[in-house]
């Protein structure tokens, strides 16, 4: 797996283009995201200091657009992904 800060042990990147590569890549995104909008939700909810809080509340707001853009950009690339499947000859 392609880390783009820090390569696996051998120090490989690989690089992707096709769709399913590539929704793989955002959903792993995806997730860290989620995670990461967990932390700071719990973080928010404990800080009692109301210019704090206040503060957290817009990073809250900006991380919920950003995983917004980051669905949608998942869900266009999967319909690519599995679009491009379903064209190669596979039915159900």
């Amino acid at each position: 797996m392609c880390r783009v800060i820090t390569p696996d042990q051998a120090g490989i990147h690989s690089h992707v283009d096709d769709p399913l590569s590539i929704a793989e890549l955002l959903r792993e995104t995806l997730a860290e995201e989620l995670q990461a909008m967990t932390e700071l939700s719990a973080r928010w909810h404990l800080i009692e200091d109301e210019e704090v809080g206040h503060t957290l509340s817009h990073l809250i707001e900006d991380r919920r657009r950003s995983i917004a853009l980051l669905w949608d950009i998942l869900r266009k690339t999967e319909e690519r992904a599995f679009g491009e499947i379903h064209h190669h000859g596979h039915s159900h």
